[in-house]
């Protein structure tokens, strides 16, 4: 595996009540990481695994605590142009292996 990528790895804060209304949490850095991003598709993703989520992308990376179902990555291209990619499955062996969908 080739980890030629940089990503930036934000998590949603938890919401809070304030006067009997809900203020969503907004997304904050976690952390950074690298990895190696390659295309996806939802028909790979079952045949492979099983699972009917639609996803474009997945990620390799070492295992970190900070991912989850809902992160989302942050990559700027060469272009300088800033890609989002959520988090809708995770499939975890000694590193992870990560579907997600461009947002």
């Amino acid at each position: 595996m080739f980890y030629d990528f940089n990503v930036d790895i934000y998590n949603k804060a938890p919401g809070e009540k304030i006067d009997g209304i809900f203020i969503p949490g907004v997304l904050e850095k976690v952390n950074s990481a690298v990895c190696d991003i390659q295309p996806y598709s939802t028909t790979l993703l079952i045949k492979q695994y099983g699972y009917d989520i639609e996803v474009n992308k997945r990620i390799f990376m070492d295992a970190d605590v900070n991912v989850r179902v809902g992160t989302v990555f942050y990559y700027t291209n060469p272009q300088n142009v800033v890609e989002k990619y959520e988090v809708k499955v995770i499939i975890g062996w000694d590193y992870l292996e990560v579907a997600c969908l461009g947002i």
